[in-house]
């Protein structure tokens, strides 16, 4: 419990006044010895046993009236949780909001989402107990520092605002320690706002025990997590994908893949009218939705011959969460997917050669070359989407032009060579080579996003049949594991990189080294993911995700419909749209890996912050419970009873007023 007016119980010492008069009274008149009143004093003290309690509990009463009447004018907090006010207000505190998609799910009553319930609550208890406590923002968009002026601003900044992104979790609080320990921000306060799903927290990453330990370092700083982890009642997300545009004998069409996933209580078959958008022309699409997913794969509309290329998008009814109900597309031309693989072997190239030059959509055309280090001159850096190295990593020259492919938006795996050295590339350097007695198994792998996901359909890749015999170490500063073996070291990293991605695989295809070949699914999924997404920034439609662009990127797009005309200029990188510019459309989605419902367990909360000063506070959207609210009226009413006890007391007992009586008679009768 805390107060809003501490100084004023520095009055409790006045609980003592009662017994001060008391005494007072006690020695304000003389004694005088009479004899008449020595027998009504000898009579009383046969009754002073329960005369004596009767006072002293008015004193008590008289004690606690006037406590009461401190403590209700400091005004007290208190909270629903035990401790959330204890201490006082810190000297700083910061928030980290999660703004992902998931976050806009919405209490149907109210229809307050819990990324603004947690503001609204969060900025009503620092109005309250924080108005001395320096404010700082870190959202999940841009993680960056922000020093907000005054609680009451928190739901009106641009920054707390709703996002089509997936949230870091975990690089946020990374952010946030390294604030600390840079601005040694005395007795500090962090929250966590965040509806703890899986793909945004992470945590199976390396990065939390690196967060854990800094934490431990650092005294006065408590964690707080506002988690928000109740499931929308009834949810749909919609998503397309394989967009591409087709000729007929009777003019031209579109194909694509339509999926909608469906978070619900029932399997009940639901009837759903989707709307289709393509190029400002309106039509609707009825679909029944079985169970937890409806999948149409190779949807027809047909559009003018001369169309060339265009946009559109997928829309469904309002629910719960309508920042999942559409998706956006554009199309054109399709690029042709080129992979170049550079390899100092020739059997090991050939491998990944054959995985990349072979396209999963016979749709789509592939191709992949193979060069050796030697070569790279010759590499297409334009028309390349996907570049495989395994060989030595390059030096200064060539990893300049590596990364400006990687800054374009494509992708690079690195595999390890046959002689590692010493040279560094997006913050990762090879070891040594390992060699296992005991085949290694791959025993934890990222599920929910990226190169090893589970399938559409959810099922997981069988890495688990995957045998290693020999891989090569890996140092790294900083980098997210997707992958890793039962002895803790890794199968798959991806580096941190602003655009584009890297890709670290710490072992080869091939006799000797792994089962990649003999169980190909995961190798050719891994590569064609990768080379996917790589394609997904050539041509002159492109697929981006919300957030892999910077704020400042969005000021030169021409908005290519009416719904990303309304999109602030600076939210364009942050939210969905379609855009061009120079004859190329943009089509911003949220990340897939938001349309899956899993969060983490609270077990799994627990070890994460072990060790560290914690407390986690369950909420749900809409929920008007405050965080900590004024319990004055309690004193209030427990000065009344007091007082009203203390009245009861000073009444005169009946036997007593009959006692008195019966002896005024007995006088009269002695005086006649």
């Amino acid at each position: 419990m805390t107060f809003l007016q501490p100084f004023l119980l520095f009055a409790l010492p006045l609980m003592g006044l009662p017994v001060l008069i008391h005494f007072v009274n006690q020695n304000r008149h003389r004694t005088v010895n009479w004899a008449a009143t020595m027998f009504l004093v000898q009579a009383k003290r046969m009754a002073r046993g329960m005369a004596r309690l009767r006072y002293l509990l008015i004193l008590l009463f008289r004690m606690l009236a006037i406590a009461g009447l401190i403590f209700a004018v400091s005004r007290p907090m208190t909270a629903g949780w035990l401790g959330l006010t204890a201490g006082g207000a810190p000297e700083t505190t910061l928030i980290l909001l999660d703004r992902s998609v998931s976050m806009e799910a919405r209490d149907p009553r109210t229809r307050r989402s819990k990324r603004e319930t947690a503001l609204q609550k969060l900025s009503q208890l620092l109005q309250d107990i924080g108005r001395n406590t320096e404010l700082v923002l870190f959202d999940s968009v841009s993680s960056d520092p922000r020093i907000v002026d005054s609680p009451a601003d928190l739901a009106d900044i641009p920054q707390t605002g709703p996002s089509e992104t997936a949230a870091d979790i975990p690089g946020l609080l990374q952010r946030a320690v390294e604030y600390i320990a840079a601005g040694e921000t005395g007795r500090t306060d962090v929250w966590i706002c965040s509806d703890l799903r899986k793909s945004d927290w992470d945590s199976s990453s390396g990065r939390w025990d690196t967060i854990r330990r800094q934490l431990e370092q650092r005294e006065g700083v408590r964690l707080y997590l506002l988690a928000y982890p109740d499931q929308a009642a009834a949810n749909m997300a919609v998503s397309v994908s394989g967009v591409h545009r087709r000729e007929t004998s009777e003019g031209a069409e579109l194909l694509m893949d339509i999926r909608v996933n469906r978070t619900a209580d029932t399997d009940m078959d639901v009837n759903v009218p989707l709307s289709v958008v393509i190029d400002g022309a309106r039509s609707t699409l009825n679909i029944k939705v079985s169970g937890s997913e409806f999948v149409r794969n190779g949807h027809a509309i047909a559009i003018d011959r001369e169309t060339l290329s265009g946009w559109g998008r997928v829309e469904l009814p309002d629910d719960s969460n309508t920042a999942d109900n559409s998706y956006r597309f554009v199309y054109a031309e399709a690029p042709i997917q080129k992979t170049t693989v550079v390899s100092d072997a020739f059997s090991h190239g050939e491998y990944l050669r054959l995985a990349a030059g072979t396209s999963s959509d016979h749709r789509q055309l592939a191709e992949a070359e193979l060069l050796t280090p030697d070569q790279v001159e010759a590499i297409d850096w334009e028309q390349t989407a996907l570049l495989i190295w395994q060989a030595p990593l390059p030096d200064s020259r060539k990893s300049l032009l590596i990364r400006e492919f990687v800054n374009s938006g494509r992708s690079v795996m690195f595999f390890p060579p046959h002689q590692p050295t010493s040279n560094e590339l997006f913050g990762c350097r090879w070891t040594v080579w390992k060699s296992n007695a005991v085949p290694l198994k791959i025993s934890r792998w990222r599920t929910e996003s990226d190169l090893l996901s589970s399938t559409g359909s959810g099922m997981p890749l069988p890495l688990g049949k995957i045998n290693v015999y020999r891989h090569c170490g890996l140092e790294s500063e900083r980098a997210n594991v997707l992958g890793s073996f039962n002895g803790g070291d890794s199968l798959l990293l991806r580096a941190f990189t602003d655009r584009g991605a890297v890709y670290y695989c710490t072992s080869l295809p091939g006799t000797g080294h792994s089962t990649f070949i003999d169980n190909g699914v995961v190798f050719y999924v891994m590569i064609q993911r990768a080379l996917a997404r790589g394609t997904a920034a050539l041509g002159n439609a492109r697929h981006l995700e919300c957030g892999t662009l910077t704020e400042f990127e969005g000021n030169r797009w021409q908005p290519l419909d009416e719904l990303s005309e309304r999109v602030l200029m600076s939210a364009r990188s942050s939210r969905a749209g379609l855009y061009s510019i120079d004859d190329v459309h943009y089509a911003f989605n949220r990340p897939l890996s938001e349309d899956l419902p899993q969060i983490i367990t609270e077990e799994n909360v627990e070890a994460l912050f072990d060790g560290i000063d914690f407390t986690r506070l369950n909420d749900s959207a809409g929920s008007a419970t405050a965080l900590a609210s004024e319990v004055w009226r309690m004193f209030l009413v427990l000065m009344i009873v007091a007082l009203i006890a203390e009245a009861v007391l000073c009444l005169p007992s009946r036997r007593t007023a009959k006692s008195a009586a019966s002896n005024a008679v007995a006088d009269f009768s002695y005086t006649g």
